[in-house]
C-alpha cells in the first residue's frame, strides 16, 4: 500500500460517521437511506461522506436500477491492518504488563483489556467491533470450522484456553454452547443461537456469556461473511451489542488471539 494511500484510508476512517457506515456494510449491501436512519442528518450529508469512503476505495456503489447500493471494499482496512500489524509487539508488551499486575482476578477471556487509550464517542455504533482477516484455506472449509464442533473445539478460545465442551445445532433457531478453560483451569461458558446460516458465505448468532461475579451480562450479536479470494477466504466479522468501549476493546483482543489459531489450524488442513 502507497504512502497516498494509507493516509487516505485512516482520513477516511478518522470521522466517526464514517467509522459507522463501514460497521452496518459488514452486514452487507444498503442503499443511502438506509444508510442514513440511524444519523440525525440529511442525506446529501451522508452522500459526501460517501464520496469519501469511495474515494479512499473503502466501499463501491453498485447500479441497481436508481438505488446504487454500496458494499463494504475490505482491501484498503487489511492493508492498514498490515501497517498496523508492524506495531503489534509495542500494545502486547503494554497490554502484558498490565495483566501482570492484576493478580489472579476471575475476568471473562472476553474482558482482557488492553486499556489502550480511545478518542471515539462512547456511542451504540463504536461500541461495535469489527476484525478482517484472509485466511489461506477455501471458504468453504473457513466456514465449517464455525460450525462444525469438532473444528470449533480446536481454535475456540484465546491463547492459553482450550474448549472442552462444545455443542453445536446447526440450524436456524439452534442453539450453540461452548465452555473454554485456562492454564489454571478455570472455565468460562458462552452461549447463543444461530439467527442465519448461509453456507459458505454468512453467519449470524447472538453471543453471551454465563454471569460471573459481578460482571454484568452482555448479550452480543455476532455476524461473520466469509468471500472467496482466489482460493484463499477473506473473513469479515462484526460484533454489535457491547455496553462499553472498554468491553470491545477486550473482546477484540480475544478473538484476535482465537482468528490466529484459526488460521493455523486451517493452514494445516483443519483435520
Amino acid at each position: 500500500m502507497s504512502v497516498d494511500q494509507l493516509s487516505s484510508t485512516f482520513a477516511a476512517l478518522a470521522d466517526p460517521t464514517r467509522r459507522a457506515i463501514l460497521a452496518r456494510l459488514t452486514t452487507g449491501e444498503a442503499t443511502v437511506t438506509e444508510l442514513a436512519e440511524p444519523f440525525d442528518v440529511s442525506l446529501p450529508a451522508i452522500s459526501k461522506h460517501l464520496k469519501v469512503l469511495e474515494r479512499a476505495g473503502l466501499i463501491a456503489r453498485g447500479r441497481s436500477a436508481q438505488w446504487r447500493p454500496c458494499r463494504l471494499e475490505a482491501a484498503p482496512l487489511r492493508d492498514a491492518n498490515d501497517w498496523l500489524e508492524r506495531y503489534r509487539q509495542f500494545w502486547e508488551a503494554a497490554s502484558t504488563a498490565s495483566t501482570s499486575t492484576c493478580g489472579s482476578s476471575r475476568r471473562r477471556p472476553g474482558d482482557r483489556r488492553s486499556r489502550r487509550m480511545s478518542t471515539m464517542s462512547d456511542t451504540a455504533t463504536e461500541r461495535e467491533l469489527v476484525i478482517t482477516r484472509v485466511f489461506d484455506a477455501p471458504r468453504e472449509l473457513v466456514f465449517e470450522c464455525w460450525t462444525d464442533p469438532n473444528h470449533l473445539a480446536r481454535w475456540w478460545g484465546p491463547s492459553g484456553f482450550t474448549a472442552p465442551s462444545v455443542t453445536v445445532n446447526g440450524t436456524e433457531g439452534g442453539a450453540w454452547r461452548t465452555c473454554i478453560r485456562n492454564e489454571e483451569g478455570v472455565e468460562y461458558w458462552s452461549s447463543g443461537v444461530y439467527l442465519e446460516i448461509r453456507p459458505p458465505e454468512r453467519l449470524v448468532f447472538s453471543f453471551t456469556w454465563d454471569p460471573v461475579a459481578d460482571q454484568p451480562v452482555e448479550d452480543t450479536l455476532v455476524t461473520v461473511t466469509f468471500a472467496d479470494r482466489d482460493g484463499k477466504t477473506e473473513m469479515a466479522f462484526h460484533q454489535s451489542g457491547f455496553d462499553t468501549v472498554e468491553s470491545r476493546d477486550g473482546h477484540e483482543s480475544g478473538w484476535r488471539e482465537c482468528f490466529a489459531d484459526l488460521a493455523a489450524y486451517v493452514a494445516g488442513g483443519a483435520r
